[in-house]
């Protein structure tokens, strides 16, 4: 489990969703570990295995979970650091949309751009091409039926339910020893 400044990211979304009825978490890698600190954080959380992550990828383990579900939901990726403010902001966007996508202009080396139209105000394609401004941040309320079990990416999966509407927010996701270090600077420093 990766920490940052002294706290695991699990303990960080944990504390952001200390208001939320149901918190589900899927988990694979280091499992024991993972659901020992969720337990800990969070006793009413709902655990939801997935023994086969080296075979499959985020979609299938976010559809372990939407498969339960009728409603929407929030989804986010377990290694995304986010600002407080902007998650608040993000949730009170999301009240008001029926779907929402969270994108940021704090980017990653490997990270998913997305398409916005010229008002900023919704996603219209993910693409890889880096020229793009703006990141997705693996943070989006969806609905189950978006989901799909299929070895894709879970942005491949909205695709087809673009155009989404966008709220920008400060969060990253942590792939790489300098997403790491980005995320360790902003603790500490601040958002920028």
């Amino acid at each position: 489990m990766i920490d940052i400044t002294g706290k695991t990211l699990l303990e960080y979304h944990l504390e952001r969703l200390t208001e939320m009825e149901n918190v589900w978490i899927v988990v694979g890698f280091q499992e024991e570990d993972v659901i020992a600190e969720a337990k800990r954080l969070r006793p009413d959380c709902i655990i939801v295995r997935n023994p086969d992550y080296m075979k499959t990828n985020t979609l299938q383990s976010v559809w372990r979970v939407s498969r339960h579900l009728q409603e929407r939901f929030l989804v986010i990726d377990a290694d995304t650091v986010i600002e407080n403010s902007s998650f608040t902001a993000f949730m009170r966007a999301a009240s008001e949309d029926e779907y929402l996508i969270g994108i940021s202009p704090y980017t990653t080396s490997d990270g998913v751009r997305v398409n916005v139209d010229a008002g900023q105000q919704t996603v219209t394609a993910f693409t890889r091409d880096d020229d793009y401004k703006y990141e997705w941040t693996g943070i989006a309320v969806i609905h189950p039926q978006m989901v799909i079990n299929e070895p894709i990416f879970v942005y491949q999966s909205l695709e087809k339910h673009l155009p989404i509407r966008a709220f920008t927010l400060n969060a990253f996701d942590i792939d790489t020893i300098a997403d790491l270090d980005m995320a360790k600077k902003v603790t500490t420093a601040g958002w920028i």
